[in-house]
Order: C-alpha cells, then sequence, then structure tokens
C-alpha cells in the first residue's frame, strides 16, 4: 500500500467516526536549515463537519504515526500516535493549528504522552487568538474513536488536541498538566472555543 492508498484508508476509518467521508487537506512544512531536512515535508488532516455536532467540525491527523514519538511499551515496541480535536465550524483555521502540532510532533522534540504541551502551536497558526498553546490529552469527545491499538509490531494511539492560553501554561508549569486538565473539567471548559475565558 502506498502512501496515497493509506491516506485514503486512514480518511475512511476516521469518516466511520466523523460520520461522513471528511475532506483531507495536506500541510507542508516550512523549510528550516537547522534540521537538516529531517523535519516532515507534508502533513494530512481529515475534516468532519457537524461533529461531534451541528456548529462543530472535527480535525484528525490521517499519517502522523509514520513518526517516532519517543515513547516505547515495556517490551519495546514503539508506541505512534495520531492526534484529533473540534473546533467551531466557522473557524476552519484549527486545521492549521493541527497542522503545526504535528509538525512539532514529527519533529522528535517531544516524548508525546498524554499531557503533554506544544507550545505556541496556536500561536504560530493564528496569533490573535486568546488560546495559544495545545495541551495533548487522551480523547473524551469521539465514543467511537478506538483510542488505542495494540499490535504485535507496535502500539498506535490517539491524542486530543486541547488549545490552553498563556496563563493556562503558567498554572501548568506550576502546579502540572494533570492539575489544568483537571481545573478545565472542573470549569466545563468549552474546548472548541478558541477564544473561551481561561481557566487559570
Amino acid at each position: 500500500m502506498d502512501a496515497s492508498d493509506s491516506i485514503r484508508e486512514a480518511a475512511r476509518r476516521i469518516g466511520d467516526v466523523f460520520g461522513g467521508l471528511p475532506q483531507v487537506l495536506r500541510f507542508r512544512a516550512a523549510v528550516d536549515e537547522d534540521t537538516d531536512g529531517q523535519a516532515p515535508d507534508e502533513v494530512s488532516v481529515a475534516v468532519g463537519d457537524n461533529c461531534p455536532g451541528p456548529g462543530f467540525a472535527s480535525y484528525a491527523t490521517l499519517d502522523l504515526s509514520r513518526y517516532p514519538t519517543n515513547v516505547a511499551t515495556a517490551d519495546g515496541r514503539p508506541i505512534r500516535t495520531e492526534l484529533v480535536t473540534v473546533g467551531r465550524a466557522d473557524y476552519r483555521t484549527m486545521a492549521d493549528v493541527l497542522a503545526k502540532c504535528a509538525f512539532a510532533v514529527a519533529s522528535g522534540s517531544f516524548h508525546v504522552t498524554p499531557n503533554t504541551i506544544v507550545p505556541n502551536a496556536v500561536r504560530e497558526a493564528d496569533p490573535d487568538r486568546a488560546m495559544k498553546h495545545v495541551l495533548l490529552v487522551v480523547p473524551f469527545i469521539w465514543p467511537d474513536l478506538e483510542i488505542l491499538v495494540d499490535t504485535e509490531d507496535a502500539v498506535s494511539t490517539w491524542l486530543q488536541a486541547v488549545p490552553i492560553s498563556d496563563s493556562e501554561l503558567q498554572y501548568a508549569s506550576a502546579h502540572g498538566t494533570e492539575q489544568l486538565f483537571a481545573r478545565l473539567e472542573s470549569a466545563g471548559a468549552d474546548v472548541s472555543d478558541i477564544d473561551r475565558a481561561s481557566v487559570a
């Protein structure tokens, strides 16, 4: 199966979760001479409208799992990750935000686990928004999303990208990312709103 076939198959699978065949967008990485060509040249992002409901759109990477996450199982199998997020239907820049996260993960500079923060992922895509960074958490919006696939050779997971503010990043630095996520939950933060009020 070549790369195009693999992306089509991934789009079909996430379409089953999103409730319809998604639109697929491709993003090219900016050229950075310091990486010696190691950064991926392209990532694909699926866009599913009306998911999880009217007025919303869901977004998912389709080919990020080909890049290492710098984490492995106890028996040495690599753990690979795809990213998913949700936004308001009229805020299509969320696809760019997810692509920024994907390129950051694919650069190899993160140990990609739940409660990892990707700094400036929103700021780089859309600097005027209230949220500036992204917290990666175990997905909690898509009930049909199989978030862990365990095979003989590798483990594949999904992480949800939750935009957070500067003050929330500072709170996480002081109290930990788990405490920040607990605070977001207890406040009932609308994580689909890129300009929501900060909880810290």
